[in-house]
């Protein structure tokens, strides 16, 4: 068994997050942030009076990487007496109810593909896998991007304490959001330059241009749904003191926050980033490994020795080394059985990837995990 221990990467260092704390300044449609601060953080339900830290994600079965955040974030706010929320990326599409584990895919409940999240009613189990079912059974939620929210909240409840859950549509639609896409709408132009120039002055963000006359929001049947750049725009002016981001968020941020600092002419809050690599703590032997034990068996090493003099005395390239060379490995599959290369690459790819949904993990690993973060 190989010991697959956790390695988290936080930046900058934890000690300054407490300073970097501190809600976005400044005036914007004629009302100081102060003012829209708490006219948001009412409407969503949240504190006035305490700091608030955020982290966003899609409702997903996410991997270690992301519970990182979350632990982090925890750790901080237990430090400020501050409050974690969690912003849900709840018009997200995809194979949601699927979970990938080691041996296959399981369907746990039925998620339409193509069709947003919040527009989808709560799901049933089909299979039960725990502890993903019985998350999924309690969990509170009018459709399927909350239940699976609130499924994730419980089972993170080990190592992270959520206080709270928002929507990018809720946010989307507060006395804010509807203020910035009044914005937006009353003078494009001004909104796509400064976005698109962000956008390239950034190229590592890997965020696409916009087109004329289109907005940063995804427009579907029913309603608006704001892209990466507007959401955390959104809630780093008013909704947070302090973003939790992992690689990537952090990266096409920075992208954001020159396209706020251009459109809007003020500064979002401070983000911060944090993130893990755990493997499954899995038996496996690596392909190389196996065809080293394969050409070097640990048996009848006399036989072993004349089969390599016998080849290595034959000219090179000669009919008799070929016909040497053949000869041991007839004698190689006689003692013991072909390598089967698609199941040591498949293991090997198993137990390298860092992507697996958090709960496969074993708690030893994820405690592991967490005292690492709260130490570091």
């Amino acid at each position: 068994m190989l010991t697959r221990n956790p390695v988290a990467t936080i930046s900058p260092e934890f000690s300054t997050w407490k300073t970097l704390t501190d809600s976005a300044k400044g005036e914007l449609f004629g009302q100081s942030l102060r003012y829209w601060q708490t006219q948001c953080r009412q409407s969503l339900g949240l504190p006035t009076d305490k700091p608030i830290v955020i982290v966003g994600h899609q409702p997903t079965f996410f991997h270690p990487g992301i519970l990182a955040k979350f632990i982090a974030a925890n750790r901080l706010v237990q430090e400020i007496d501050g409050v974690l929320v969690y912003l849900v990326v709840d018009h997200h599409k995809g194979n949601v109810g699927i979970l990938k584990t080691p041996e296959q895919d399981i369907e746990i409940a039925t998620i339409l593909p193509d069709v947003e999240m919040n527009d989808q009613p709560r799901v049933e189990i089909i299979n039960d896998i725990e502890p993903f079912s019985s998350a999924l059974r309690k969990a509170e939620g009018e459709n399927a991007a909350i239940q699976f929210a609130n499924a994730l909240v419980q089972l993170m409840s080990p190592w992270a304490n959520v206080h709270h859950v928002i929507t990018a549509s809720e946010l989307l639609h507060s006395g804010f959001g509807n203020a910035v896409v009044s914005e937006m709408q009353s003078n494009p132009r001004s909104c796509i330059d400064a976005y698109n120039s962000a956008v390239e002055a950034y190229p590592d963000s890997h965020v696409a241009t916009l087109e004329d006359g289109e907005l940063p929001l995804w427009k579907t049947n029913n309603a608006l749904h704001p892209r990466a750049l507007l959401l955390t725009l959104l809630a780093r002016l008013v909704a947070c003191d302090l973003f939790v981001h992992g690689t990537g968020g952090r990266t096409y941020d920075r992208a954001m926050e020159c396209w706020c600092n251009a459109w809007l002419g003020c500064s979002p809050c401070n983000t911060v980033m944090a993130t893990a690599t755990v493997r499954l703590q899995t038996e496996f032997k690596t392909v190389t490994d196996a065809r080293r034990e394969y050409f070097s068996p640990s048996f009848d090493e006399q036989t072993k020795e004349e089969y390599l003099k016998s080849i290595d005395g034959a000219p090179y390239k000669s009919p008799r080394r070929q016909t040497q060379f053949q000869n041991m490995h007839r004698w190689l599959d006689s003692v013991q059985p072909t390598l089967d290369m698609d199941t040591l690459k498949r293991n090997e790819e198993i137990a390298q990837k860092r992507n697996w949904a958090f709960p496969l993990y074993t708690v030893k690993q994820l405690n592991s995990l967490c005292e690492l973060i709260n130490t570091t």
